[in-house]
């Protein structure tokens, strides 16, 4: 028997209701099918494993016990996707050549991905790997054999966020993704420049949460990059990021003081979709280094404020500072302020002195200084909310 006995529409049809049934593990288990790495059967918005449908599909047209093996499928995974299509049968190669192929691609395993989700929203890895989605122990997957065909460094298709040494980069609208820092140098760099090609490209990519057995996927796309502080910004979302943060672009639109996008979403809790890209725009701006009190250890610095957001402060870089967390706390209590004339920092009266609040360069000494009008709005809300008088 050969795969081009394969004729019968229903057949076919047979074998994709056991693969939903089953699940592609067990259904490959099943019948001794090896994952498919290239040729994939669309239907319906799902992605199975050609060869391995042709040739169970084979074996129900033909009443057979076992279905027709891989290995046997004549030119192999070739001659099984020709069969299909001259069925009508919609097959995908994922060993794409071009960028806008690449696209279409990630943008079909997404629907896949999509259809895939159980009740809870999540698919099993099985799911993820049987795609390409993600394919190895590292928390960056590029493939690198398969996307060097069409871009020299390779390109990032999954990143997984275990949500352990990083909880609070994490949010329902995006991620702060920390670069790869192992005893493998050189391949950590690969992998920091085939994530920034996905940007460059506009290319999305998967990124991958661990839910007990199961997984949680995003579509999520690039935004930027800041090497000093080794941070990719990510955004979920099905539509690519307008403008790419590579470089500093604090100076490019006017500036406002006023204006967020804070939003509610579920009870109390507050979702601050701008907050991560306000961090590496201020870390672009000013570095990832806190100017008061001379830290310079980048996961250690935050972004403050001038004027708060929950007082209605643009995510502007110019509203806002690095600062060591500690400083940073400290600022948000109105321990103390910088005055916009002296750019310098005073303490609270009757509160910790600077140096006690490790405040070792009170003045700022920056190469670019936040906007006027947020230094002295600050300046005049710590008067008021200190009691001061002769307010500016």
């Amino acid at each position: 028997m050969r795969i081009k006995d394969l004729t019968s529409a229903s057949a076919v049809e047979e074998a994709l209701r056991e693969y939903d049934s089953l699940g592609g593990h067990a259904f490959r288990t099943k019948y001794g099918s090896d994952s498919s790495t290239q040729y994939y059967l669309s239907h319906a918005d799902l992605l199975y494993d050609a060869e391995a449908i042709a040739g169970v599909a084979h074996g129900y047209q033909h009443q057979a016990a076992d279905p027709l093996p891989n290995a046997q499928l004549n030119d192999g995974a070739e001659a099984a996707t020709s069969t299909l299509r001259a069925m009508g049968f919609t097959v995908l190669n994922s060993h794409t050549k071009t960028v806008k192929e690449e696209r279409e691609w990630r943008l079909a395993v997404w629907q896949n991905l999509l259809a895939r989700r159980d009740d809870s929203g999540l698919v099993t890895s099985d799911a993820i790997r049987s795609v390409g989605a993600y394919g190895n122990y590292r928390g960056i997957w590029a493939d690198m054999s398969r996307t060097r065909q069409f871009h020299p460094d390779g390109v990032t298709i999954g990143l997984k966020h275990t949500g352990q040494h990083y909880p609070d980069d994490l949010s329902e609208s995006g991620a702060l993704y920390h670069y790869p820092s192992t005893l493998l140098p050189g391949r950590d760099l690969a992998e920091v420049n085939a994530t920034k090609a996905a940007a460059t490209l506009q290319l999305p990519l998967f990124v991958i949460t661990q839910r007990g057995p199961l997984r949680g996927v995003h579509l999520a796309w690039v935004e930027g990059w800041e090497d000093e502080s080794s941070l990719f910004l990510v955004r979920f979302g099905e539509t690519p990021p307008v403008q790419l943060l590579d470089r500093d672009r604090s100076e490019e639109q006017p500036f406002r003081l006023e204006g967020n996008r804070r939003r509610k979403r579920s009870g109390t809790v507050v979702d601050r979709p701008d907050q991560a890209r306000f961090k590496i725009e201020v870390f672009r701006r000013y570095g990832a280094h806190c100017p008061l009190s001379g830290i310079v250890i980048p996961q250690m610095i935050e972004a403050a404020h001038l004027r708060g957001d929950a007082d209605g402060g643009t995510s502007d870089a110019r509203n806002g500072l690095p600062m060591n967390a500690a400083l940073h706390r400290a600022f948000d209590a109105h321990l103390f302020a910088i005055n916009p004339d002296t750019l310098t920092a005073e303490a609270r009266p009757g509160g910790p002195s600077l140096e006690s609040m490790g405040i070792v360069h009170p003045k700022l000494a920056l190469d670019r200084l936040p906007h006027p009008m947020a230094l002295k709005w600050r300046y005049d809300e710590w008067l008021r909310r200190t009691g001061q008088s002769g307010g500016r």
